[in-house]
């Protein structure tokens, strides 16, 4: 198996206090992953862009001001279009850190390796991660986290190695400091800029986002909605955090990796269905063996969970109920399968029942059939 180049930097501080003007309300661990092999050819293109947008040596992104986000898309199209690479992202809710403030960065800490640390082992038999500007404490835990848990030669995998880089004159860095400053103003609230989802549409594909603590963390305004369509968002909403709040999070990570990504979609557009492709492409980041079929059994229970997913008629793809006309569509999509086939069975026992001279007449005399008998009774 290739081995894989890991780079991570961050977008923010972990500075708990969020009075100040200018605080950053979240902060956000982005990892570039490239396959050993591309390290010259990416360095190369490095280099190019360098030179062609005029960034000098190091290609910052806090160079690249607002001013300049055409630049910036260009850059990352660049990237993408010459440089095959996957990212992740790790998005922290500072609000969320009260209390014992440096006890809960030890857990996110823990969490954020045992998210990427054991993926990565899992997915690629060598690594070496190259840790950018990021919290020195986070680089240390992350560091002795690495040399204890990471992947070791067996029998079976004797090449398997890692390493764990902490050269400042590795400038493939300076892709992961792009990257981060490129999703940074989409997942941070505080400096959120719309035009950013442009290039976050752009790279969602390649990217698997995971949060902490584990849940959405944008509050979405709703209040110039409907009355009916305010009140459908809120339930929904409120039904997913209560999903992520209770245990079976932790039981069921595909559901819940899913349905986050239905709520970011659905900030993002909510008028956007978003297809099966998609889907399967963003839950292989976390479940590599997981196939079509999966991801229509997760819709349907969490459908049965109470959770408003819909599908359109004559359009493929999903999204959250975010208005009345979300529910009534979706419940018109079921009709157009459901009527029919009531009305199929009653044809059909009905000519049964005349042919017998009502010696069978399932829909009567069957008390197995009593409930199908109570719904054909309705069309």
């Amino acid at each position: 198996m290739i081995p894989a180049r890991i780079f991570i930097d961050e977008f923010g501080n972990a500075h708990p206090d969020l009075s100040k003007k200018g605080a950053f309300s979240h902060f956000i661990y982005t990892s570039v992953i490239i396959k050993d092999p591309d390290t010259e050819k990416a360095r190369k293109i490095l280099n190019e862009i360098a030179v062609k947008h005029k960034l000098g040596n190091d290609m910052l992104s806090r160079n690249i001001k607002n001013k300049n986000f055409k630049k910036r898309k260009e850059i990352l199209l660049e990237l993408i279009e010459k440089l095959d690479f996957v990212v992740d992202v790790m998005v922290v809710d500072k609000s969320r850190l009260s209390g014992d403030v440096l006890k809960i960065k030890k857990t996110f800490y823990k969490y954020f390796q045992s998210l990427f640390v054991e993926k990565y082992n899992h997915i690629y038999e060598s690594y070496a991660i190259h840790a950018g500007e990021v919290d020195g404490e986070f680089k240390q835990e992350l560091q002795d986290y690495v040399r204890k848990k990471s992947i070791s030669r067996d029998l079976f995998h004797p090449d398997r190695n890692f390493e764990m880089s902490d050269n400042p004159d590795e400038k493939l860095i300076r892709i992961a400091d792009f990257i981060s400053g490129c999703l940074g103003r989409v997942f941070c609230t505080s400096h959120f800029d719309q035009q950013y989802i442009e290039l976050f549409n752009l790279l969602h594909a390649r990217t698997s986002i995971a949060y902490f603590p584990f849940q959405s963390y944008i509050t979405k305004e709703i209040e110039n909605k409907p009355e009916l369509d305010k009140q459908i968002m809120k339930m929904n909403y409120q039904l997913i955090e209560k999903f992520f709040d209770s245990t079976k999070v932790q039981k069921t990570k595909e559901k819940a990796r899913l349905l986050e990504y239905l709520r970011f979609q659905s900030e993002l557009n909510p008028d956007r269905l978003v297809s099966t492709a998609e889907l399967l492409i963003y839950l292989n980041n976390f479940f590599p063996n997981i196939r079509n079929e999966r991801i229509r059994i997760l819709i349907r229970d969490l459908r049965y969970e109470g959770l408003f997913i819909v599908s359109h008629s004559g359009k493929p793809g999903y999204k959250l109920a975010t208005k009345y006309s979300d529910v009534s569509e979706h419940f018109n999509h079921f009709l157009k399968y459901v009527v029919p086939m009531l009305q199929k069975v009653k044809i059909l026992n009905e000519t049964l029942s005349q042919h017998s001279f009502n010696d069978i007449n399932p829909i009567e005399k069957d008390p197995n059939m009593q409930k199908l008998k109570e719904l054909i009774a309705g069309i």
